[in-house]
């Protein structure tokens, strides 16, 4: 039964990502791009400079902009960029990368427009806490109550039961695949003691509230960044005379069929398109309102600066998910018939030996640790929304409860998790359409932009 529950499930997510969410993406990107004048391709250079250039802030809010940026990318930079992206080459090919470089750049204009509506609509909890997001901008400005908590429901849905499960499943199973899981009972799955570390590593962060979560992904976020595109590079240079070919393949399976080649079985050209931009989505979170939750608690006076910021961070996002593709595809090991981290361990093995798996799990837990973080101020911010700022500790420990569940099948966990991001995505799409003119009248009252 469960089996046949979970089959349902991949097949609707696939259904969804085919066509509902290509077409809806792909439409309002472009008009977005048209209408901004296409602002993420010429505001890119200065999005990069006030990166770093807005480091403290000046303005109210709760943490520096650097903050929110590390805050956000530890939200957007997880195993979606090692597991999920290692997933879209699995099920789609090498032209998925192409797919998700596209999915990106419509990404980026529709997180500058959803992040400068959530920092105008911002408010300012009893707590002291800035929040902001697409649930707020919806009852502000749409003034459709209902709405607004169904959006906020979604959302906190999807972490407690889409984010939290695939970062955890990504991690533990890393783990069960390089240590030594013959201590752990025949009646217990072998992923779930690692599930258990990772809840109470996670606990002891997210207890402490929104001040606590931003100082530890101001470290964190940068440093797993800074070490995992480093080795990387180390298995780029080694095999750098195999890049050009690696491009080659990418541009060649994009727009037509993938065939079978080793442990490989095939894809159409729907399923390239389908998981490249899925899988793009699902990691820099475009659309889906999440970052702008992030960037709401900063301290800014000029929102449009640091909506370019947010802009960037989908690039570096994307990055990273590059990176993990082009490993994939420069080792070969693309056709082995591995998916998940498991493909992502095969490709630094072949570098590193035996320490490859041992790098993936630092990798896997820094970049899913990060994520749970800020997920989980994401969900209870939704929950707040909702029912108000005395479910925050409640919402902490259930979070933590959810992590233990990530033992559960890959396939279906990501599928659920594409499921509940198309909703976000398709509601809060629906709504930037109707109010992007809001974002027009904010960017007039500003001279200096």
């Amino acid at each position: 039964m469960f089996d046949r529950v979970g089959v349902l499930i991949q097949d609707v997510a696939s259904w969804i990502w085919v066509y509902p969410m290509l077409i809806v993406l792909f439409s309002i990107g472009i008009y977005f791009t048209i209408r901004l004048k296409g602002l993420q391709f010429n505001k890119i250079f200065k999005a990069a400079k006030l990166t770093y250039r807005t480091r403290r802030g000046s303005g109210k809010g709760n943490i520096s902009p650097i903050q929110s940026l590390f805050g956000a990318l530890g939200g957007m930079i997880g195993n979606g960029n090692l597991a999920g992206a290692a997933t879209a080459v699995f099920m789609g090919g090498p032209g998925a990368l192409f797919w998700m470089w596209l999915g990106a750049f419509i990404g980026m204009i529709i997180v500058f427009v959803e992040t400068i509506l959530a920092l105008k609509y911002r408010e300012k909890g009893k707590d002291g806490t800035y929040s902001g997001g697409p649930m707020y901008y919806i009852q502000k400005v749409l003034k459709i109550k209902w709405l607004a908590i169904t959006f906020a429901l979604a959302m906190g849905l999807k972490t407690l039961f889409g984010t939290s499960l695939v970062q955890s499943n990504s991690i533990s199973l890393a783990a069960a695949s390089i240590i030594n899981t013959s201590w752990i009972p025949a009646w217990m799955p072998e992923q779930l003691p690692f599930c258990i570390i990772l809840a109470i590593l996670t606990w002891i962060v997210i207890i402490g509230g929104l001040k606590t979560i931003a100082r530890v992904l101001e470290k964190v976020t940068p440093l797993m960044v800074i070490i995992y595109i480093t080795l990387i590079l180390t298995i780029i240079i080694s095999k750098f005379s195999l890049l050009a070919d690696v491009f080659s393949l990418v541009l060649e399976n994009a727009f037509t069929s993938s065939s079978v080649s080793g442990g490989f079985a095939g894809a159409t050209v729907m399923m390239v398109i389908r998981y490249g931009i899925a899988r793009g989505f699902y990691s820099n979170e475009a659309g889906s309102g999440s970052s702008p939750i992030m960037y709401s608690a900063a301290k800014v006076d000029n929102i449009y600066h640091q909506s370019l910021v947010s802009m960037f961070g989908v690039f570096i996002d994307t990055v990273v998910s590059t990176a993990t593709i082009i490993a994939i595809l420069i080792t070969g090991v693309w056709t082995s018939g591995l998916t998940s981290t498991a493909l992502t361990t095969a490709a630094f093995s072949t570098q590193f030996g035996e320490y490859g798996g041992v790098l993936i799990l630092i990798s896997s837990f820094l970049f899913g640790y990060s994520t749970l973080i800020a997920w989980c101020f994401y969900g209870e911010q939704c929950f707040v929304f909702i029912w108000g700022g005395n479910i925050k500790k409640t919402f902490r420990w259930f979070f933590s409860f959810a992590i233990l569940l990530g033992f559960l099948k890959v396939e279906t966990i990501w599928s659920i998790a594409d499921i509940l991001n198309a909703i976000l995505i398709l509601i809060n799409l629906f709504v930037l359409i109707i109010i992007l003119r809001y974002v027009f009248d904010i960017l007039k009252k500003k001279s200096s932009f």
